[in-house]
């Protein structure tokens, strides 16, 4: 807009310079100084309002599951060549209607997980996705929950700060006392806020057992869900989807979807469950004569049984 202004006031300019003179007179007198014209000043060039992306109705009312993975990895493991597990694995699910979501973690040791092309992993469950992809563990967690996943995240230990810092730290009830000498790490019984670096901590901590380190886990996850239905978590999960240890199949246009899904389940009654012994499990302890050590043998039946009850439509 500037340019053509410019360019029309150098072309009348120009005409102006070729004007025929007027006739001297005998006693010319001198010419008025011309009187400078104000330029206009250019009218704004008016931004166009980005097109909101469309709510997916299909995906808004269905059941909707996603598997969260936790990788006991983060920049200085990486940088020593450490070895990853998987060792926080959680499938979340929203039922259709919005009221209820249901969570149910598997222990980490759990051996011979039956896989999606039919065979069965005879290692412990925490090492599929460093042998074959998360993809491979989403489809080995559906097949033996025996119900569809519809996405993944999976953090490592960095991520996990960056995402509770990012949100101003998340609100728990703690249960019991924790005293962890490794992590120098103490709560007692209360409400508690967390920043990343102690709710990293609260997720790691095995004073207690495998079982309840999964079951504060669960209450973790559910705290930062609470946080996230804030109106920045676009923002924030855009960011989130450029860290490079991050991983997940979730698709930008898919964060508005996502939000609703969110709002709409904001006051939902949460059912967590830890897939642990006796109930769900033939056998935990050292397995005799093998080199698999500490393992949990699933009670594949009662699982799906279990799984159906909660995460059915």
């Amino acid at each position: 807009m500037r340019l053509r202004i410019v360019a029309a006031a150098l072309l009348l300019a120009g005409c102006a310079s070729t004007s025929p003179s007027p006739s001297p007179s005998p006693s010319p007198s001198p010419s008025p100084s011309p009187t400078v014209e104000p330029t206009a000043s250019p009218s704004p060039t008016p931004v166009p309002s980005p097109t909101p992306i469309p709510l997916d109705q299909e995906m808004l009312t269905r059941r909707f599951t996603v598997l969260v993975v936790g990788a006991d990895s983060d920049s200085a493991r990486r940088k020593r060549g450490a070895d990853v597990n998987t060792d926080a694995l959680i499938v979340v699910s929203v039922s259709a209607d919005k009221s209820r979501i249901a969570m149910v973690s598997l222990p980490r040791d759990a051996v011979d997980i039956p896989m999606p092309d039919g065979s069965i992993y005879h290692g412990k469950v925490n090492s599929i996705a460093t042998r074959f992809g998360t993809e491979t563990l989403r489809g080995a967690m559906a097949t033996l929950l025996n119900v569809p996943i519809d996405r993944y995240i999976r953090v490592d230990m960095d991520d996990f700060q960056w995402l509770v810092n990012s949100v101003g730290g998340i609100d728990v009830e703690i249960k019991t006392r924790i005293s962890d000498a490794h992590f120098n790490f103490y709560l007692q019984p209360g409400p508690t806020h967390l920043d990343g670096l102690h709710a990293l901590y609260y997720c790691r901590t095995r004073t207690d057992s495998d079982y309840a380190r999964a079951g504060r886990q669960q209450q973790v996850i559910l705290a930062l869900v609470r946080k996230w239905l804030d109106p920045g978590l676009p923002a924030l999960l855009e960011a989130a989807q450029h860290r490079d240890s991050l991983e997940t199949d979730i698709a930008l246009d898919e964060l508005p979807t996502l939000l609703e899904i969110g709002r709409r389940s904001a006051t939902a009654q949460p059912t967590a469950t830890v897939l642990q012994p006796p109930r769900f499990s033939y056998f935990v302890g050292i397995e005799p004569n093998s080199i698999r050590g500490w393992v949990m043998f699933p009670n594949v039946p009662e699982i799906r049984a279990y799984a159906a009850s909660v995460m059915g439509n």
